[in-house]
């Protein structure tokens, strides 16, 4: 069993992934260039392409294209050339004209970096967007704000993964969803607010685990269920009266209940993972999926490992961020959408045949190529007949084997993003000092003086005390002491749900969100009821009762 490099930790490399990695081996000329066993655990290999990608922490600057000012991932102090989005698709620049000869005397990373470091990169990655611009991996977003990884979305603010929803505010892994609030992980619910792995439910409040229930408050695993407080079935009449209580709902109202429903919790069983409609799978929340191991947020994937946030993968393995279309054939990719055949490519879309590139778009038979459009046998971003490419690829992939960097993801100093403005900062938090001894990037921010806020804004502690007015103070997040504003539309909604203002910025109630998940770890554990041996994403030493799939759908239903 090898041990990571990086973490020292035993990890399994199957005779399973052995025979994917040569089945998605490139050939050239006839001959197939191996990709070795990977080095990294998995956690690492996630680890270091999530620290590729920067969802929600924005800027503003100007395009070095026109000189306008736009909204950007890139602060404008960092060393990068940005054109906004219609600007970078246009035809007023060549991608090729950055190209340059590969040098057998320096390593592939070494020469990317020279190459990435003057290609113009887009300032966010949006398409068809209305009214949405402070959004970033989004697709056909309307009056959206501060919202990433989200697909056909309207009226909804701050969150991430946000699928086919509207009218939703602070979501964390959302599907089809209407009119919700700091809910996670939840599919097909309507006016719920704080629920947590809950499908198809309505009117609910701080449910979790329920499946098609309806005005419950206070539940956890119930099926099928109505006027429920505290898995507690009650009469109509007594339960509105007790939520009754609850309206306006206040922040102290909220701490309580959080209270209440903990204490639940701790004596009913869990399942050990989310899995549905799925066979031969391990991992949480995966649907309709099909032999995939090491899976989270996925649906519709066969035959893929090491995966997340991916829909309709195929025999992939180390990918993450693949929405909406998925890839075939693919390793070690990130925020890669369509592709077929590539490996080692961040923001890759619709292309195949695509190796150690990034923001590469509907491209075939490119090598080590950054910024380009609709290109095919490029090398480096210079133009290579199909003969020229076939002959040069392979002495590149020997080079790379010996400089250690064929078959691993880009190496760190490939991102163009400080560790603690990307994704990895989210799942695998690291303190400033620890990456930068890893020789990795941080963002320190540009210097700003202290400027006076004025006296602290109160907060009233019911929407009933909020005027018009709120939406012109600045606020002071309870936790971090940052300043946020509230803006109209979301006055709006929490008008609508009678619900409080919140007393926390956004950035911390997203982190408040992902506290709520388990980790996208498996850990074996034995089942509480039967003794079996299960993986979940319950550590052994948590409290939780984790039952087995079987015990928990014969305890439950």
């Amino acid at each position: 069993m090898p041990t990571c490099k990086q973490c020292s930790a035993a990890f399994e490399v199957t005779s399973g992934d052995r025979t994917f990695l040569e089945n998605v081996s490139p050939v050239f000329q006839g001959k197939k260039e191996i990709i070795l066993p990977p080095t990294l655990c998995p956690d690492c290999r996630t680890q270091r392409r999530l620290l590729f990608r920067n969802d929600l922490t924005l800027y503003h600057r100007k395009s070095d294209l026109t000189g306008k000012q736009i909204v950007s991932m890139y602060a404008p102090d960092k060393p990068y050339t940005v054109y906004d989005q219609d600007e970078w698709w246009s035809d007023q620049w060549d991608e090729r004209s950055y190209g340059r000869p590969f040098d057998f005397s320096r390593t592939f990373a070494e020469q990317f970096a020279d190459l990435n470091n003057v290609v113009p990169h887009m300032s966010l990655f949006t398409t068809n967007a209305e009214n949405s611009y402070y959004t970033n991996h989004s697709l056909n977003a309307r009056n959206t704000y501060l919202i990433a990884g989200a697909t056909d979305i309207e009226d909804s603010l701050y969150g991430r993964f946000v699928i086919s929803c509207s009218n939703v505010v602070d979501a964390l892994s959302l599907y089809s969803c209407q009119w919700s609030y700091e809910s996670v992980a939840c599919q097909g619910c309507y006016e719920c607010f704080y629920a947590l792995y809950s499908y198809n439910c309505s009117n609910c409040l701080m449910v979790e685990d329920c499946q098609n229930c309806k005005n419950c408050c206070l539940c956890f695993g119930l099926k099928g269920q109505e006027y429920c407080f505290l898995n507690e079935r009650l009469g109509k009449e007594e339960y509105e009266e007790r939520m009754k209580q609850l309206t306006p709902l206040t922040q102290e109202h909220v701490r309580l209940m959080r209270a209440k429903f903990q204490d639940l919790k701790k004596t009913l069983p869990h399942r050990a993972s989310y899995v549905f409609g799925s066979e031969g799978c391990t991992g949480d929340m995966i649907f309709n999926s099909k032999n995939c191991h090491d899976a989270f947020d996925c649906t519709g994937c066969e035959d893929c490992a090491h995966i997340s946030n991916t829909p309709k993968g195929f025999m992939s393995q180390d990918a993450n961020y693949t929405a909406p279309a998925g890839v075939r054939f693919c390793y070690n990719v990130n925020s890669t959408v369509g592709g077929e055949r590539c490996m080692g490519t961040f923001l890759s879309w619709y292309g195949s045949d695509v190796y150690y590139s990034r923001e590469c778009h509907h491209c075939t038979d490119v090598f080590g190529c950054s910024g380009m459009k609709r290109k095919q046998h490029c090398i480096l971003n210079a133009q290579y007949s199909k003969e020229e490419y076939e002959v040069l690829v392979p002495k590149i992939i020997e080079h790379m084997r010996k400089t250690g960097e064929w078959g691993a993801y880009p190496d760190p100093c490939l991102s163009t993003m400080g560790y603690n403005e990307t994704l990895a900062q989210e799942y695998f938090p690291m303190e400033r000092d620890d990456v930068l001894r890893r020789q990795w990037k941080w963002y320190d921010g540009q210097a700003k003086e202290d400027a006076y806020m004025g006296p602290a804004q109160a907060i009233p502690e019911s929407i009933d005390g909020a005027e018009d007015d709120i939406c012109d103070r600045i606020l002071r997040c309870e936790v971090t002491g940052k300043p946020y504003k509230i803006i109209p539309q979301e006055l709006q909604f929490y008008r609508r749900m009678r619900l409080p203002i919140p007393r926390r910025c956004p950035d911390q109630r997203h982190r408040d969100r992902l506290a709520l998940r388990n980790p996208r770890h498996l850990w074996p554990r034995a089942c509480a009821k039967c003794g079996k041996a299960i993986q979940t994403t319950y550590g052994p030493e948590r409290p939780e009762i984790v039952y087995c799939e079987e015990c928990y759908l014969k305890e439950v239903y």
